[in-house]
């Protein structure tokens, strides 16, 4: 059984889950994704209605250095962080998360966005160009970033030093692309992917699909978060390195599904939705260049779409 469903601003209306995704935010210190919000809640909540407990153990497709995989280690998962780019563990995971694993072994898979992205620089060189911006235009905005950087290390400390992370679970990092994961079948209760999916190769959609598939237990099932499009035809965002897709091609990966595409109502959820607004994050709506500057927009580039595959 397949669902494939836009995800409404409806989501953001659980406050706790929300509270839960802006902790791991300012403990990892991470922007997050204009959709992330909706992406991480629909998951979490799909996990919960399956009945996956603490203790599962739940494969994150793309993972990065995205907050998923900690949000779920820190509610009792063991997590396996599926990533095709080389990695080191972020300093703050340090003191917090046992992560273990090989994260920089050669593979010799290559795909253009191991080069768009890269998830070994240096934190320094991270924060400089956090901070940095063109010339002094932009200076006004400094000390907002200011603050905001020193209530992440505030919330960072505590979390390291006065929380219990007994029961958190394992983080094991492994690279690999999707469509050849070094695991055995049937070894893992769920996989899941944050808007990671539309960064591989397009040719290999099917081949990923499966290949993820043959993990899941019995009775398991996956959950992808991806970007669609209402056009007719796929198309590739070249500023994100990504796809966005249509209905028709996302019906077409997956034969069978029941499909709640109604663009119109879930575009106006959003742009609607005051705690959307709220939650958009700075990188976006101080950025000249993207389409969220200033939050003077009327439409979204794209649409945050879920889909739900139980085994």
């Amino acid at each position: 059984m397949t669902e494939i469903k836009l995800l409404f601003a409806s989501l953001l209306n659980d406050e706790e889950k929300i509270k839960e995704i802006t902790h791991w935010l300012r403990v990892m210190d991470r922007p997050n994704g204009w959709h992330y919000d909706l992406d991480h809640v629909w998951i979490l909540k799909e996990l919960e209605k399956a009945g996956i407990l603490p203790g599962s153990t739940i494969l994150d497709a793309g993972a990065g250095q995205g907050i998923m995989q900690y949000l779920l280690a820190s509610r009792g998962y063991n997590v396996i962080s599926l990533d095709f780019s080389p990695r080191t563990p972020p300093p703050r995971s340090k003191g917090i998360f046992k992560i273990y694993g090989e994260g920089n072994v050669e593979i010799s898979y290559h795909h253009p966005y191991m080069k768009f992205i890269n998830f070994n620089s240096k934190q320094s060189e991270k924060l400089l160009n956090h901070l940095k911006w063109k010339k002094f235009k932009k200076l006004p905005e400094l000390p907002g970033r200011i603050i905001r950087k020193i209530n992440s290390y505030i919330q960072y400390l505590f979390e390291r030093l006065f929380k219990n992370h007994m029961k958190y679970g394992t983080i094991r990092y492994l690279r690999a692309p999707f469509h050849d994961v070094p695991i055995e079948s049937g070894s893992v209760d769920a996989v899941i992917s944050v808007s990671a999916i539309e960064h591989s190769d397009i040719e290999l959609f099917n081949d990923n699909i499966k290949s993820l598939s043959r993990l899941i237990k019995q009775g398991g099932l996956m959950l992808l978060t991806t970007s669609a499009t209402e056009d007719k035809d796929n198309h590739y965002d070249e500023k994100v390195s990504g796809w966005c897709f249509s209905i028709d091609s996302l019906v077409s990966y997956f034969p069978g599904s029941t499909v709640d595409f109604d663009s119109k109502a879930c575009s106006d959820s959003l742009l609607g939705s005051n705690v959307f607004m709220k939650r958009l994050d700075p990188y976006y709506y101080l950025d000249p260049n993207s389409p969220f500057y200033r939050k003077k927009f009327q439409k979204l580039p794209y649409l945050p779409v879920g889909i739900k595959l139980v085994k």
